[in-house]
């Protein structure tokens, strides 16, 4: 949704970017909770929706930590105070839980694809939901927490050269797709 006198989420942009992207991220688990309930009557729509989920997840979720963990945080930890360092230090910890709850529900996804019975539904949608929970507190503190010391603490130069390795991530990812 594009807000009247808000900052565009442009490359340009690196931290409107990345907030844009979680709302992206937010979609896609809905997408992955919510095809759970479509299994059993639209096998294949809701397996289509869910392998979706983690492509992109799989692409511009990954991109995005990297963002992050490459460009973002090596620029701000030493700007900021120690119990600042603590709380970007824990959302490389939430990455790290998160990736493993992640692949965990890509397991009981590609079990529940290879053999369609009820008793995989239920364990896959745990698991997704998890995930899910787990994003949403993960997002809400980068949203109102990080976002606030990255504009408090980086200068136009730094926030310009974290675009600019964003610009080079993605154009070195397309360049590999060719």
């Amino acid at each position: 949704m594009i807000k009247i006198g808000a900052t565009p989420a442009t490359i340009d942009t690196p931290i409107e970017h990345l907030m844009a992207c979680h709302r992206r991220i937010e979609q896609r688990l809905d997408t992955l909770v919510n095809a759970a309930a479509h299994l059993a009557g639209n096998p294949v729509e809701a397996e289509r929706a869910i392998k979706q989920s983690f492509g992109f997840l799989d692409t511009s979720g990954v991109m995005h930590t990297a963002d992050e963990e490459e460009s973002l945080f090596p620029r701000l930890l030493p700007l900021l105070s120690s119990s600042e360092i603590a709380f970007v230090e824990s959302l490389e910890a939430d990455h790290r839980v998160a990736q493993a709850v992640y692949e965990e529900l890509k397991t009981l996804a590609e079990a529940m694809f290879a053999d369609p019975v009820p008793q995989r539904i239920e364990p896959y949608k745990e698991s997704a939901e998890r995930l899910r929970g787990m994003y949403q507190r993960h997002i809400r503190t980068e949203d109102e927490i990080l976002t606030a010391l990255a504009r408090r603490s980086l200068s136009i130069a730094q926030i310009e050269q974290i675009a600019d390795e964003m610009k080079a991530r993605r154009a070195a990812d397309r360049a590999a797709l060719e």
